[in-house]
């Protein structure tokens, strides 16, 4: 990858939105990322250009552009699995009263690409788009649980060399898992939650377990 191109996704990695706020500054972003500020200013002008990156002319901050949405909105759009599964989430939610989330994986990586938010006033809402790695919750538990012997012994040794002291016990685990069918954590993803989870199957089973 070259370094323009490394440099840019850092950036807008820096500019995610959290719970307190959306746009920064040039000297905070450039303090943030460790990068020249003439070198931020001068990637972030063509992010600019590209509708990548939004530039607030009278705040003089930066926020993520409505590109990188639509982007996004496309790819969700066209994601089969969950036009497929939306009707059966909404049912699943209202029965249940509780947020209801759709994880596929991606690599060593499991992607919330749909949410059914929970009625309750007080509740944690988990982003769309959120990734995290397959050992973590029991969405991706469970995906990672479901691979044939061969595959998730790659993706294990591949989430090794990020996450070893994590990994202990964890092939016995996906083992209990896969045997129950579904599984419970508690607290892996968002402190004080509890999330249960299955796996939903497609014709495509050349990596699940035989």
């Amino acid at each position: 990858m070259s370094e323009v191109l490394k440099r840019s996704v850092v950036l807008l990695e820096a500019l995610r939105p959290t719970e307190m706020r959306n746009s920064w500054t040039l000297t905070e972003i450039s303090r943030h990322v460790d990068i020249p500020t003439q070198t931020v200013h001068r990637l972030l002008n063509q992010l600019v250009e590209l509708g990548f990156v939004y530039r607030d002319h009278e705040s003089k901050t930066y926020r993520l552009g409505l590109t990188l949405m639509q982007l996004g909105l496309s790819i969700v759009d066209h994601l089969s699995v969950r036009n497929v599964g939306l009707p059966i989430m909404r049912k699943l939610g209202q029965e249940t009263n509780e947020s209801v989330y759709l994880t596929i994986p991606e690599g060593t990586d499991g992607i919330f690409i749909e949410c059914i938010e929970s009625p309750h006033f007080f509740k944690i809402v988990e982003p769309v788009g959120m990734r995290r790695p397959l050992h973590k919750a029991a969405s991706k538990k469970v995906i990672l649980a479901y691979y044939n012997e061969e595959y998730r012994k790659q993706v294990i040794q591949q989430l090794r060399e990020s996450y070893y002291n994590e990994l202990s016990g964890i092939e016995a685990e996906l083992e209990q898992i896969y045997r129950n069918g579904y599984t419970v954590s508690y607290g892996e993803t968002t402190e004080g939650t509890t999330s249960i989870a299955a796996p939903v199957f497609s014709w495509k089973v050349r990596l699940l377990h035989p």
